[in-house]
């Protein structure tokens, strides 16, 4: 990344010269310091550095981080704290800077076979239920997307009581996909442990230890760090999404040829509905 800043430099502008030069002169700063601080430092404006990432083919300054930060051998830089006197400048890449972080962390703690072992459940499942409450639902809904194209039976439930009343209606050929960010919501304990006595396949994404995972037939853990307060990301929406696409995806490729072939049908009937250009 050096070289191909001080490659770069005899064809930037003054001002974007001046960013190059300092980045060159303190690489490992950058990995920590922000878009306010680095303008400062190279006395330029904020969008002048913003223009010297693209220069160098970067979307923004969040990117030129990651990228300094993988070239000096380090890992990527921690998420900054998103708080008040944050700019709003700042915080798309604040945000982006935290989602890597929550993903990072999400992959180091992955258990394959946990997702495995659910996917195999979906699979020969005739009945599929997901269910999720609060910020949890709209994981669970596009969990439900994702396996609507490959599942049988598959239906979103938010209300906690249409979820006790499925429950209650479920058998051993059935799967129940609880989401929790908690696993502590009394309402959602209660129906994976209604489902469970029904006999259905109880999968929890959620943390271990928890009241809910402990109700479960399996579990996928989901045990991210999240900061709480009004300018927090949501890093636990983040990680219910990725691990839900991941068992949609462990569920395709353990499905049999007939998915492949309603789902030909699926897209044949969205084609026959759009409009001709």
């Amino acid at each position: 990344m050096r070289d191909r800043i001080a490659q770069l430099l005899d064809r930037l502008s003054p001002a974007e010269r001046k960013v190059g030069d300092w980045v060159l002169a303190d690489p490992a700063a950058v990995t920590t310091g922000t878009l306010a601080g680095i303008a400062r430092g190279a006395g330029v404006s904020e969008p002048t550095v913003i223009r010297f990432c693209r220069s160098l083919g970067l979307e923004g300054f969040a990117e030129l981080r990651l990228a300094l930060a993988r070239a000096e051998g380090g890992a990527a830089p921690p998420p900054r704290r998103i708080g008040p006197a944050t700019p709003v400048a700042e915080a798309a890449g604040a945000v982006c800077d935290s989602a890597l972080a929550t993903l990072a962390e999400l992959r180091r703690g992955l258990d394959p076979a946990a997702i495995e072992r659910a996917a195999l459940a979906v699979v020969r499942a005739a009945r599929i239920e997901v269910w999720g409450l609060g910020a949890s639902a709209a994981a669970a809904e596009a969990l439900a997307h994702g396996l609507f194209r490959i599942g049988r039976g598959v239906v979103a439930r938010h209300d906690p009581h249409l979820q006790a009343m499925a429950a209650a209606t479920l058998d051993g050929e059935a799967v129940a996909l609880c989401l929790s960010r908690s696993g502590l919501t009394r309402e959602l304990v209660e129906v994976a442990q209604l489902a469970a006595a029904a006999g259905a396949t109880v999968v929890a994404i959620t943390r271990p230890g928890t009241p809910l995972a402990a109700a479960a037939t399996l579990l996928i853990p989901c045990a991210v760090a999240e900061e709480a307060g009004l300018h927090a990301p949501m890093a636990t929406r983040l990680a219910q999404l990725v691990l839900g696409d991941a068992l949609a995806v462990a569920a395709a490729l353990l499905s049999p040829p007939a998915a492949a072939e309603r789902l030909s049908r699926m897209q044949a009937a969205l084609q026959a509905r759009r409009l001709p250009p």
